[in-house]
């Protein structure tokens, strides 16, 4: 369906009936295309780009492009770090139900980017995660056994170190454990930029090995 729709022969009307997938996909090809240019200024352009189609998406309905908008802003890919964007982004998302989204604001509530600091938020944002990822993801796809893992692991560390209320560290070892085990599936499937996370992983495992 999406294979063959570009910018140049969008079709909101059929966007709109595939919740915005069209849009969403032609977002994610500019964003692929900027990670590999080297030319700072067409790499700037391709962000632009990438984001409004990630706009487009997510006023249709599409929790995806939500989520990814909330990198773009996270990660300042079309300009300096904007917290309070992410935060409105991966808001969205979570309202949507996208565990990824979920996560994400986890993450800014336990820091306290883009709004007020509140671990148990976070720990309630992961678990929601947790919920929506088991239903969701294919542990034996890389992408999906990341999410898993990613999820798993801010929920060892928060049992582990009692954020949230919620120190247990006998239910940080499992959760490190499965964390483990879904990071080295991503590898394997070539998402290397996880190898920290699962260092990581992997460490927590070994001090919570009581």
């Amino acid at each position: 369906m999406t294979d063959t729709m570009t910018s140049d022969n969008y079709d909101e009307t059929a966007d709109i009936v595939f919740g915005g997938d069209i849009s969403l996909d032609i977002g994610a090809a500019n964003y692929d295309a900027a990670m590999r240019e080297k030319d700072p200024g067409e790499r700037a352009r391709l962000f632009q780009q990438a984001a409004r189609w990630y706009e487009r998406s997510a006023n249709i309905g599409n929790a995806q492009a939500a989520t990814n908008l909330g990198y773009v802003y996270l990660y300042g890919r079309i300009g300096s770090v904007d917290d309070a964007q992410a935060f409105h982004w991966f808001t969205l998302g979570a309202e949507m139900d996208n565990p990824e989204s979920c996560y994400k604001l986890g993450d800014l509530y336990r820091s306290g980017r883009g709004c007020a600091r509140d671990p148990k938020k976070a720990v309630e944002l992961y678990c929601r995660a947790g919920y929506f990822a088991g239903n969701e993801c294919d542990p034996d796809n890389p992408q999906g056994a990341a999410v898993l893992a990613s999820i798993e692991l801010r929920l060892a560390e928060c049992c582990e170190r009692g954020e949230g209320d919620h120190e247990n560290r006998k239910l940080a070892h499992w959760y490190y454990r499965h964390a483990v085990a879904h990071f080295e599936v991503a590898l394997s499937g070539g998402l290397n930029w996880y190898g920290k996370a699962l260092q990581s992983a992997r460490a927590g495992y070994a001090r919570t090995n009581d």
